[in-house]
């Protein structure tokens, strides 16, 4: 910035009034929308600026913002607001005024901060983080900051492969942070207010906040500038080697957004979103959200329902979105709709489902279909084969789809939208003409129980993408020019015009590829892009492979050697030293099960694979006579007086062996207990 740094409790209203005056849908800058929070920010313990890197109207529907603004703000002595990533029209009057990026409940500046917190959502807007870093004058590299700059940290699924952005982002915050975030912010603004240097505070949050990882505090080993990453070392004995990711165990007890920001600009979801649970325990071999949430976790139906009855008499919204990663898994999935329909299908609210399984649960819950909107209905089946189901370990039929979709044609419904993948590894051409027949199938199955038109198909079709924590993350991605081949051979295979087959772009795919197993080596890459005009990558339109490509090139880095390459079984891999989900050795075995089209059963209700996650935050939630209450059953047995474990259920015995099983303890257990899986 061209300016100097205004003063931390100064409001910058003013010049972003006049900045407005030259871009595009001003209203996103200037703040004042509907159940805002604004607190004096003088006195307070601690604030912080939380950001999502990228526009307003992506950005204010994310639901782990709008949930981590309540949560920190519910605390009188903490404060948190919100900032984006300005659009370019906004960005480049700001640094011709020389004005700083800033918040918008008091329009303050973010470098003003105690903490900046940033929501690593997709790999696709690491670029925006530097822009938003840049735009805050706040420098890129974590090293090249000063006592005076907040403390960068964190969250969201990309902090799960936080390598590539390490040089970055001061601390990360795996797993989930609701009960993380508050008390990190208190310690760091009393740490701030207090005068201890800013490497001092890294080294404290690195040795006492056990799930922090101050990347910092460790140093990369690498065989050579594109070579394998060899792991990190602690800089101090005091620092742990593997850092843990944070669970909430009660998830009924984490408050909920009653009251969320009603945008006035426009944005992507005009809709009160409840999370209905969290956790997925299917097993899908490609599935990075379904292995670091377990495990499964779930609200009760009577705080959903009192809860968007707050959120509508706080919002004025006529739809509410009951999101998780499976909602066909909610245990009373059925009752909620019932009671959701009891209460608002009199005053024209709906209820939407965005995410079911395929098991033809709409078939066999007639209520489900009725009280939601019928504009749509969202499926995933991934792929359209039975071999590649067992690949991917996908316990789904065609007939299971069939059957859900004639159900719903039946009761009104005129369009599907399906999610498809392919890329997977073992694919083979008659899984992708398997793709498209069904489609065709699916489509023309309306006409035949209605005797009305077909029903329109929309597909989107993704590439995989090899993430952390999944068994496919020693595999390779195929590359664009194969990724362009078989989406071309897919598009004219269609021939039905109701069918419409939209594709990710292949190089996004492939930026994604490489970013997703990315080390600290790519960070002068990376730089080298957005100093050549990256962000918004998201964004197609916005988006350009080649400048990224000469960016890499310009710092010696072989892009091909991170999105392409196999790795080797024991080669260390850039998210080892964080403790998340399934172990290591569980992951490989599956990988293995994978090559011998061997599927892996869901566990819940039936048997504990041992997949590494503890046992002792493993359980089930059942309905008995009207009261809500953790069963432990299902994998330890719990004597009902004492409450001690005196043994497990549905293990195999060898494997037993090598559980160490702690006691239950309370019902709220907001840390995770240790792994069962050793250090590597």
């Amino acid at each position: 910035m061209n300016a100097s740094t205004p003063d931390r409790y100064t409001s910058l209203l003013d010049a972003v009034r006049v900045a407005c005056d030259h871009v595009q849908n001003p209203a996103q800058y200037l703040g004042g929308e509907f159940n805002i929070i604004r607190k004096e920010p003088r006195g307070l313990r601690g604030r912080i600026a939380l950001c999502y890197p990228d526009t307003y109207e992506v950005g204010t529907s994310h639901n782990g913002l709008q949930v981590l603004y309540a949560i920190v703000n519910q605390r009188e002595d903490l404060a948190a607001e919100r900032c984006f990533t300005p659009w370019h029209d906004m960005a480049d009057r700001m640094r011709v005024d020389g004005l700083p990026l800033f918040t918008l409940e008091n329009h303050l500046p973010v470098s003003g901060f105690d903490v900046l917190g940033i929501t690593l959502q997709t790999e696709l807007t690491i670029s925006n983080v530097l822009e938003t870093l840049d735009l805050a004058g706040i420098p890129l590299y974590g090293h090249e900051r000063t006592d005076a700059h907040p403390i960068v940290i964190a969250g969201g699924h990309g902090a799960h492969s936080p390598e590539v952005v390490a040089e970055f982002i001061d601390v990360f915050l795996p797993g989930d942070g609701e009960e993380t975030l508050p008390d990190l912010v208190a310690f760091i603004g009393d740490q701030r207010a207090a005068g201890v240097p800013r490497e001092e505070i890294l080294h404290a949050i690195a040795r006492n906040h056990e799930f922090a990882y101050v990347s910092s505090m460790y140093t990369p080993e690498f065989d050579d500038d594109n070579g394998p990453f060899r792991g990190l070392t602690p800089r101090f004995d005091d620092v742990p080697a593997r850092i843990k990711g944070a669970s909430v165990f009660d998830f009924s007890s984490v408050a909920m957004v009653e009251e969320p920001v009603v945008p006035h600009a426009r944005s992507v979801h005009d809709n009160i979103s409840l999370e209905i649970m969290r956790g997925c325990t299917r097993g899908c071999r490609f599935c990075q959200a379904g292995m670091i949430t377990r495990p499964m976790r779930y609200r009760t139906v009577e705080q959903l329902v009192e809860t968007a009855e707050k959120a509508i008499a706080a919002t004025g919204y006529d739809s509410i979105t009951l999101t998780s990663l499976s909602s066909g898994d909610y245990p009373w999935i059925e009752e909620l709709l019932a009671e959701m329909h009891t209460r608002f299908s009199p005053r024209n609210i709906s209820v939407m489902l965005p995410s079911l399984r395929v098991t033809g649960e709409l078939a066999n819950l007639p209520g489900m279909v009725k009280n939601v909107r019928k504009s749509g209905l969202t499926f995933a089946p991934e792929v359209a084969t039975d071999r590649l189901r067992a690949i991917i370990n996908k316990d789904i039929k065609n007939a299971d789809v069939l059957k859900s979709a004639e159900a719903a044609y039946l009761e009104g419904w005129t369009k599907i939208k399906l999610y498809y993948m392919i890329g997977i590894p073992g694919e083979m051409e008659e899984d992708l003409r398997a793709i498209v027949e069904f489609a065709d199938e699916l489509s023309k199955l309306r006409q035949k129980v209605t005797n009305k038109g077909r029903a329109q198909v929309n597909v989107t079709v993704s590439t995989f993408v090899p993430k952390a924590f999944v068994p496919f993350q020693w595999d390779g991605m195929m590359d664009r020019h194969t990724m362009r081949e078989k989406q071309r051979w897919m598009r004219d295979l269609n021939r039905n015009k109701a069918v419409k087959l939209k594709f990710h772009d292949p190089d996004q795919s492939y930026l994604e590829g490489i970013l997703s197993r990315g080390d600290r080596r790519l960070a002068p890459g990376i730089v080298e892009a957005h100093r050549r005009g990256a962000r918004f990558d998201a964004w197609r339109e916005k988006f350009h492979l080649q400048r990224w490509l000469d960016a890499l090139e310009s710092v010696g880095i072989d892009p091909d050697a991170y999105a392409l390459r196999e790795r080797d079984k024991d080669e260390a891999l850039p998210w080892d030293h964080l403790d998340i989900g399934p172990s290591r050795d569980y992951l490989w075995e599956e990988r293995e099960r994978a090559r011998k089209l061997i599927k892996t059963d869901y566990c819940v209700g039936k048997v504990c694979h041992v997949c590494g996650v503890p046992p002792s935050l493993c359980f089930a939630i059942k309905r008995d006579m009207g009261l809500l209450k953790t069963e432990k059953r299902r994998i330890l047995e719990i004597d009902d007086d004492t409450g001690a474990t005196v043994g497990l259920a549905g293990v195999d015995t060898a494997a037993a062996k090598t559980l160490s099983v702690p006691s239950p303890g309370p019902v709220r257990a907001p840390r995770r207990q240790p792994s069962s899986e050793p250090a590597e």
